[in-house]
């Protein structure tokens, strides 16, 4: 995610991960994540380490056949993260800073594989909590960011290939009540190399590390100052 979209980015499993992206797609991407497969009665359990590639272990797959293919659905948190260095400077002289972030991270998705078993879709949600902290204070800010990956694979099995599109909303709230920064929209991007092919909406977080426009995240600058 920038700091999550940071999170979203670096981690990017994530992506695109610490640093985070929504717009109008998000109500409709979370509502497929959150659709239930029915199965019929042939419909029966599959074990994952027969797909590929499996889903990992850590994901707590629980898979089963839907006509000709197989979809997984995966639940998993990923261990805290606690005073995390951004990137982001703050202040002058004595007075500089870099923001830290902590953050905990809840994933729920679906993957889909087709009659051999090779994937080809991956859905899912991402909710992410944490705080900014300015360590010379103990100043700090809260944060709530909101993911929905689509990852359509180009070549069934294989990862590294297809398109992903990554929709957010995250909102840093004031130390007393407010909205210090809002980064959301869409984003379309080559799982190959990571090349964006598609971008919509305000992200002061990109803003500032992609193209360095040190301004766009001034308001969190001066909310923990």
């Amino acid at each position: 995610m920038r700091v999550i979209k940071m999170v979203s980015h670096t981690t990017r499993n994530s992506r695109r991960g610490a640093v985070a992206l929504a717009g109008l797609a998000l109500t409709s991407l979370a509502a497929t994540l959150g659709t239930t497969s029915v199965a019929s009665a042939g419909d029966h359990a599959v074990d994952p380490s027969t797909l590929t590639p499996p889903p990992p272990a850590e994901f707590n797959p629980v898979c089963k056949s839907v006509g000709e293919r197989t979809i997984c659905d995966v639940v998993f948190t990923d261990p805290p993260v606690v005073a995390e260095p951004t990137g982001i400077a703050c202040g002058t002289g004595s007075a500089s800073f870099e923001i830290l972030a902590s953050w905990t991270r809840s994933v729920q998705g679906k993957r889909y594989y087709d009659r051999n078993g090779n994937l080809t879709e991956r859905h899912f949600h991402d909710l992410v909590v944490g705080t900014y902290t300015n360590p010379l204070t103990g100043a700090s800010v809260s944060f709530r960011q909101h993911d929905t990956n689509l990852h359509d694979l180009a070549v069934p099995g294989d990862i590294s290939t297809g398109t992903e599109a990554i929709a957010v909303w995250s909102r840093v709230a004031g130390p007393h009540g407010g909205t210090v920064l809002i980064d959301a929209g869409r984003v379309v991007v080559a799982e190959s190399d990571g090349t964006i092919l598609f971008e919509a909406g305000q992200h002061p977080f990109d803003a500032y590390f992609v193209l360095g426009d040190t301004s766009a995240l001034q308001p969190l600058c001066d909310a923990l100052a």
